[in-house]
């Protein structure tokens, strides 16, 4: 009998009670044969644990609950680090959920192609959806998919522009050393995983075309947020993962470059997220 090396769907959830069943059930429906499922509620004040409980009451899924509320961030840290026990792991936030019941095995068996533990993560991309229309995510990666080493993954990410954090199956033990969710910031899944990238140069990653599911996008999301301090506390990011790769040995040229452009790919993601805004104000 072969043997399917285990992963879980990790899904932190906060007063999400409208939405978290599509994303229990749509973990549910993943045909992969050794998955384990557990929802983190992050001490909910609403129906969510009630929504749940059929779910629990038949061993569906794992449930627990915060009894204090932690914050978005250490829940994801908490759901990695003390939660989950399988060899790969997945998030999956509450409001989001997987249009593709397949995913989780093609991930793992791309995995398994390219040396199994010798993977660092693999990514697929998404759709986004907003309450007038659904969009896939269009990366700079055109082939089905592209199998690189990790610090190449780093160096090339603004180019490529291939980032999905519904869609990434990584490797929890790595993930772990590296210190995944360590920083309290909007882009703390972006981090993690280049920080992870060069903390491990020589591993492989995977950047697929293949759907995992629907990112939903509403008023809630923290990507929503457009405060200045707020972005410019989070873009700092960067110029730590620059410092980092100066540590690690990295030609100074490079990576100036990369801060250059990351900075730029930034700035203009967030302008445009206030035209956005300013848009949606004042014509609807």
């Amino acid at each position: 009998m072969p043997t399917f090396p285990s992963v879980c769907i990790m899904i932190p959830t906060y007063n999400q009670a409208g939405c978290i069943a599509m994303a229990v059930e749509s973990a549910l429906r993943q045909d992969y044969p050794n998955l384990k499922i557990f929802v983190a509620d992050d001490n909910s004040t609403d129906t969510t644990e009630t929504v749940l409980a059929p779910f629990i009451a038949e061993g569906k899924i794992q449930y627990f609950k915060n009894p204090n509320n932690l914050g978005r961030v250490a829940n994801y840290r908490k759901c990695l680090y003390e939660y989950a026990d399988t060899d790969w792991v997945l998030n999956l936030d509450g409001d989001d959920y997987f249009t593709n019941d397949t995913y989780i095995s093609q991930a793992m068996q791309a995995i398994a192609a390219a040396g199994g533990n010798e993977v660092l993560f693999f990514q697929g991309v998404n759709i986004f959806k907003t309450d007038k229309k659904e969009t896939i995510f269009k990366t700079g990666v055109h082939q089905d998919a592209l199998l690189l080493r990790a610090k190449d993954y780093f160096f090339r990410f603004i180019q490529l522009r291939h980032f999905s954090h519904m869609s990434a199956v990584y490797n929890r033990a790595a993930a772990i050393n590296s210190g995944f969710y360590e920083k309290n910031i909007l882009s703390v899944d972006i981090y993690s995983f280049l920080h992870c990238a060069l903390n491990n140069p020589d591993k492989k990653v995977i950047l697929s075309q293949i759907i995992s599911g629907v990112w939903l996008q509403h008023d809630d999301n923290a990507s929503k947020n457009v405060q200045l301090k707020t972005h410019w506390y989070n873009y700092q990011i960067y110029r730590q993962l620059y410092r980092i790769a100066l540590r690690k040995g990295y030609k100074k040229p490079a990576c100036v470059r990369w801060l250059i452009a990351a900075f730029v790919q930034y700035f203009r993601a967030y302008l445009g997220a206030i035209l956005r805004r300013f848009s949606y104000k004042y014509m609807w």
